[in-house]
């Protein structure tokens, strides 16, 4: 049975558990996915949003995971970076990339290994991977990362047709429809269908944007969305309402919208409080649900913003509002420049620990990892059972 060394960190309560292969390897690539499901499942593991593991960039470690897995034609060059940004969802599928992951990572080469800067290679998927510059210890906010800049969404992950291009780097649609049961919205209208406008950017992950005071056909719907968190009141209710909301939309567009989003989309609902300060709430592909916050969804929001006003802001507080209920002060701050967009906000470790990794045929892990499985397939059963609680729930808004 093996024994694997992690720590946990949150940046905004986007939490991860870290597994630091720098120095020894821990987990072969198969072993990695595997635990992928242990380390972010709360019942049966440690309970995190995903799995992140950090590598040195060198010749070895690049040609086991082209060994492994078909990602490249020709791995990359080993002098490309210092490290290797590996993240992990639920699944055990690889993903791109991550600003709270990369920022949490920041904060823990700087307290093991006393790294305060360093180049670190990103989006390992595709054929062509990304790397950036991480760093901590030099702002009052703690960990920063520069994700260079925004650019257009690769056609493997969103396909190409029915989008407007705004700009070299954003592509804008119209009238995305999202459909509900009757009387799900029976507190303001009769309508079953919102329509939405949307703009899609690539910031590392793909993101879609949407602005509901403005994008919405029904737009006293932004109301909810970002309704007070203040307990025992009306607006309380209203909250609820909202999270139903942002759950039936993420879940609607990643299980609806296959044809464009082949590999999902992250969805971001966001309400300007000043010119440089926004609210945000992200629907996570992947992990499939709303998180606290997320760096890269508040990068594309900042980016697609400044865009469209025409802004020249030098940085721009994006307020992440799930996590706000929690701690009201949480932000991420963006920053841009010609070197690139830059986030910052404060990676905090909240444990370690050792877990011992089951082997593949224990009992246990083949009934979790094959019901963790359906579960990710049954968003439509998950979106419809949250519709009757959203039907129930409107019934009571004030």
């Amino acid at each position: 049975m093996k024994i694997i060394p992690f720590v946990k960190y949150t940046s905004c309560g986007n939490n991860f558990v870290i597994v630091d292969e720098t120095e020894h390897s821990f987990l072969n690539e198969a072993e990695k996915s595997r635990f992928a499901f242990q380390a972010t499942n709360t019942s049966f593991g440690v309970g995190c949003d995903n799995l992140l593991v950090i590598q040195r960039c060198t010749k070895e470690v690049l040609q086991n995971i082209a060994k492994e897995r078909p990602y490249w034609r020709w791995p990359p060059g080993e002098d490309s970076a210092d490290f290797l940004f590996r993240m992990f969802e639920p699944d055990g599928e690889e993903a791109l990339c991550c600003g709270n992951g990369l920022i949490c990572v920041a904060g823990h080469l700087l307290n093991a290994h006393n790294i305060s800067s360093a180049s670190i290679m990103t989006e390992i998927p595709l054929a062509q991977p990304k790397t950036i510059e991480i760093g901590a210890g030099e702002n009052t906010l703690g960990g920063w990362v520069n994700l260079g800049h925004p650019r257009r969404t690769p056609v493997e992950l969103a396909l190409p047709s029915n989008t407007d291009p705004l700009s070299h780097s954003i592509d804008r649609y119209t009238e995305l429809k999202i459909k509900f049961r009757a009387g799900d919205l029976r507190a303001f209208s009769e309508e079953t269908e919102l329509y939405m406008n949307a703009y899609l950017v690539f910031t590392g992950e793909p993101h879609l944007v949407i602005f509901p005071d403005s994008d919405f056909s029904i737009p006293e719907l932004a109301d909810y969305i970002f309704g007070s968190s203040e307990q025992w009141s009306i607006k309380d209710r209203r909250e609820s309402f909202g999270t139903w909301l942002v759950d039936h939309i993420g879940h609607y567009m990643n299980s609806r919208f296959k044809a464009l989003f082949p590999a999902g989309i992250n969805v971001n609902l966001a309400r300007s409080q000043q010119p440089d300060v926004i609210e945000n709430r992200c629907f996570e592909r992947g992990i499939n649900r709303e998180t606290l916050a997320c760096g890269t969804g508040a990068l594309a929001v900042a980016y697609v913003y400044s865009h469209l006003n025409n802004l020249n802001l030098d940085e721009i507080d994006i307020l992440p509002h799930r996590c706000r209920w929690h701690d009201d002060q949480a932000r991420i701050r963006i920053q841009s420049s010609d070197a690139g967009w830059r986030l910052a906000s404060q990676p905090v470790m909240l444990f370690d620990g050792h877990y011992r990794l089951l082997p593949d045929n224990n009992p246990l892990v083949e009934a979790v990892s094959s019901s963790g499985a359906s579960s990710d397939t049954s968003a439509d059963t998950v979106s419809a059972s949250k519709s009757g609680a959203g039907k129930d729930s409107s019934s009571v808004i004030g």
